[in-house]
């Protein structure tokens, strides 16, 4: 069953990695879309968060400081969410369902992130051997042990 976790990291990972190369790709595009946001630096945000969800989403894949690139992960999601999915200041109803959509799919994920913060990058992880990531300790031990 251990093989799960790290088929659950590339999927998990996959679409932070490839959205973040998208940045680069797309630069002038998501410059904009930053910019009508209101986002600040636009320009700079876009280079930045491209470079967060590209190391985020290896460092979940590989696991070696997962809980740092979950955390990463996390504030993107949530810095997104309220900056740029704000479905309730869209007047077309069509437009605020998308905005719906995406705010929630982006708090779902960071849910999912957080999970990976809190225990670890788990088995088939290329984090040093013998030293346990996450502060869950073992996969599937309670967590927190008082």
């Amino acid at each position: 069953m251990g093989v799960l976790v790290p088929i659950a990291r590339l999927l998990f990972s996959a679409i932070f990695i490839t959205s973040g190369l998208n940045h680069f790709i797309q630069l002038d595009a998501l410059t904009a879309v930053a910019q009508a946001s209101g986002v600040p630096e636009p320009r700079w945000a876009v280079l930045l968060s491209g470079a967060a969800l590209v190391l985020g989403g290896l460092s979940v894949l590989l696991g070696v400081f997962a809980r740092l690139g979950a955390a990463v992960i996390t504030l993107f999601l949530l810095s997104a969410a309220f900056m740029v999915h704000r479905f309730w200041l869209v007047a077309d109803p069509v437009e605020a369902q998308n905005q719906l959509v995406h705010f929630m799919k982006n708090l779902s994920m960071a849910g999912g992130a957080l999970f990976i913060v809190y225990f670890g990058s788990g088995p088939y992880s290329l984090r040093r051997s013998g030293r346990q990531e996450g502060f869950g300790g073992k996969l599937g031990s309670p967590p927190l042990r008082r």
